[in-house]
């Protein structure tokens, strides 16, 4: 009898003992699913920090996904196919059993879930850290069918032509390939850390399929996906430097002797800032009191380092109203004022008041690489975005495979050329793969990376399975019903000061 593994076992504590202890790590599931798919990328996760390279998290942790998925699914066509009488190794049962296969199965998957258990399917993960390499072997107790075999080796061969995502689109692939295109994904991936598909091998034996990625750790360097298309550079590059009404408005601010009169008296001669001013003290961020309807007063009421922040927001739409479509400019910026809400009360349960001001700035800037991004190829980002979500793929993690169509690090370079504060570089470069951000910065790119998670999982576009579950930890989110009573207090403040 198959002895499955319990999915509460699967903690960082009980990893990292095993590895200590017997040099890593084994668990055994009846299939696949959401639950599972958090649970192994926390146990990746938490061996990647181990061996002190957390930087090929996002990569690595889809590539884990995919093969799993594809190990639980041809166990799950040995089930689907037996209550239809067909046999997978006859090619015309192969090619009629599919057709319906995936409808049928994963359109209602709760009926085939005891029968896995009953006929004794599994998927078994084995991690092993050694002195220069990190094993993950995935193995499914079906014996992978020629039909099967064929078409990874087919895929596999295809992959070996790509060197980015625009190629695989040039060339017809899209999202209704199945885990054929799945398999092209993840030699890309591997690449993008420095791998190839050499590291990836299928062998089958008495009735089992395995996958063994062997990863060699020691010959890989952080990437970041630092290289930046030319015509990109170039856009950076030809971008005007901040406004200077803004920037003396900023050395203003600096200086010691500043106080709120003399900077209200500045921002009242603009009156598009002064507009903002009070329609920032006035949002839901500061949760006023009563309403503020005067520069003195909001100024006040936001205090010189809310100002001084505010200006960069501000000072950013400036310059792209002047090179951009608004109805470009107003999308991004209205997805970020709302990650921007959710931030600010992410900042409040969780009592971060003194980051409240940054945590709004920097989620009001997180996107703005996405305006440069679209602008240059909007057709790219549209089927990047289209696979993405078709896959569950980390957005950043498949933009680095585009040779730099990268909107966090296009948004860092240019707040670098604008001498932004660090901390605001920071939140933009690292708000989808938070765990890179630098020590002193983690609590404040958290914070946005998170509300940004919130804000697409309103929308039911992002998974609670697809979370990052060491941020998740950082905040005492990591079960799902708390992380749903949490999202809602924040529905609930935010709807009680609209009233």
């Amino acid at each position: 009898m198959v002895e499955y593994t319990q999915l509460a076992s699967i903690s960082e504590a009980n990893v990292l003992s095993s590895i200590q202890k017997h040099g890593g790590f084994s668990c055994t599931l009846p299939y696949a699913n959401q639950e599972s798919e958090q649970k192994l990328s926390s146990a990746l996760l938490t061996i990647f920090n181990h061996i002190k390279k957390p930087e090929l998290g996002n990569s690595l942790i889809y590539c884990l996904k995919e093969i799993v998925m594809n190990a639980s699914k041809a166990n799950s066509k040995r089930v689907y196919f037996s209550t239809k009488n067909l046999d997978i190794d006859i090619k015309a049962d192969y090619e009629q059993g599919l057709k319906d296969f995936k409808k049928n199965v994963f359109g209602d998957f709760k009926k085939y879930e005891d029968k896995h258990k009953e006929l004794e399917y599994y998927v078994r993960i084995d991690f092993k850290v050694e002195a220069d390499s990190l094993l993950i072997r995935v193995i499914n107790n079906s014996e992978i069918s020629n039909q099967e075999e064929e078409r990874i080796a087919e895929r596999l061969k295809i992959a070996g032509k790509f060197n980015s995502m625009e190629e695989v689109f040039s060339y017809g692939f899209d999202s209704t390939e199945g885990a054929g295109f799945g398999l092209i994904i993840v030699v890309l991936m591997l690449r993008s850390v420095g791998l190839d598909e050499r590291v990836l091998s299928l062998t089958k034996k008495d009735g089992s399929t395995i996958v063994l990625l062997k990863i060699p750790v020691n010959l890989l360097s952080k990437t970041h996906g630092q290289a930046i298309a030319e015509e990109i550079a170039q856009e950076i590059e030809r971008m005007p430097q901040f406004p200077d009404s803004l920037m003396r408005l900023q050395k203003n601010l600096n200086d010691p002797n500043a106080d709120f009169n003399s900077v209200a008296n500045i921002i009242k001669t603009d009156s598009a800032l002064t507009t903002e001013i009070i329609r920032i003290a006035n949002s839901p961020i500061y949760m006023l009191p009563r309403k503020v309807d005067d520069v003195p007063t909001a100024v006040r009421m936001i205090g010189l380092k809310g100002v001084k922040n505010l200006i960069l927001s501000f000072g950013v739409n400036k310059v792209f109203e002047k090179k951009y479509k608004k109805s470009l400019i107003d999308e991004v910026m209205v997805h970020s004022y709302k990650v921007a809400l959710y931030c600010s009360q992410i900042a409040k349960i969780k009592r971060m008041d003194p980051l409240i001001d940054d945590i709004y700035v920097a989620a009001m800037l997180h996107d703005f690489g996405k305006i440069i991004t679209s602008t240059l190829q909007p057709e790219l980002v549209e089927k990047i975005n289209t696979i993405c979500a078709t896959k569950g793929i980390p957005l950043s993690s498949l933009e680095d495979l585009t040779k730099g169509y990268n909107h966090s690090i296009i948004g860092s370079q240019l707040a670098e050329k604008w001498n932004f504060p660090d901390k605001f570089v920071q939140a933009i470069k690292y708000h989808h793969i938070p765990l890179e951000a630098s020590q002193d910065y983690k609590s404040l790119v958290y914070v946005i990376y998170l509300g940004n998670e919130i804000y697409y999982y309103k929308k039911a576009e992002h998974k609670f399975g697809d979370i990052n579950y060491l941020v998740l930890k950082f905040f005492n989110l990591t079960d799902r019903t708390e992380f749903d009573r949490f999202v809602k207090n924040i529905d609930d403040a935010l709807e009680k000061k609209k009233n």
